[in-house]
């Protein structure tokens, strides 16, 4: 699987693990249902995925602006 998984969320939690790991929760939009097929099917492959967060503030319309790149 090599084809490009893009789409908007936002973090709903972060917990630490018992064993220090980390779990980050992430909430989509109701219209992303082809982004969580995707997802799942990366899951059942048990695909390792690079991720990189790209962090936009929100207008008072909700619609981002400026962005900035976390790379993980």
């Amino acid at each position: 699987m090599t084809e490009k998984i893009q789409g908007q969320c936002t973090i709903a939690k972060v917990q630490t693990m018992a064993d220090g790991g980390k779990r980050v929760y992430l909430d989509f939009p109701e219209d992303s249902a082809l982004l969580m097929a995707q997802l799942m099917e990366c899951q059942r492959l048990g695909v390792y995925l690079d991720v990189t967060f790209e962090a936009h503030e929100a207008e008072s319309d909700g619609q981002p602006t400026e962005s900035r790149k976390i790379h993980i």
